[in-house]
């Protein structure tokens, strides 16, 4: 996992799969990067084939700690395999996706 900083947006990129063995990892990641002062984040998981239901969990608790905190968290690198988990749990719904790390920066700066 790796963690910068690109004009006030806070990005995560997620290196490898989220599996048992390192979700515990990930949530700790997780919620020292939304606590960071940023008011915009991306998760990117263009690398990530695989996440399990507790990665699951994290991405879905801290879109909701954004939130409660006023601010906004978006995921980039949504692609297949990931995609399709994110349709059937309905993860659209409340946070947005896209395809690439660019069209998520373009997002903040149009």
């Amino acid at each position: 996992m790796r963690y910068e900083q690109d004009h006030q947006i806070g990005i995560l990129f997620i290196e490898e799969d989220i599996t048992i063995k390192n979700v515990n990892q990930f949530k700790e990641r997780m919620e020292t990067f939304i606590h960071q002062s940023e008011q915009q984040f991306i998760l990117d998981l263009t690398k990530v084939k695989y996440l399990n239901s507790s990665a699951l969990g994290v991405i879905a608790n801290t879109v909701m700690q954004a939130k409660e905190q006023e601010k906004e968290f978006i995921l980039s690198g949504v692609t297949p395999p990931i995609d399709e988990i994110f349709d059937i749990v309905k993860f659209s719904s409340f946070v947005k996706m896209y395809t690439t790390i660019a069209e998520a920066r373009n997002y903040y700066n149009p």
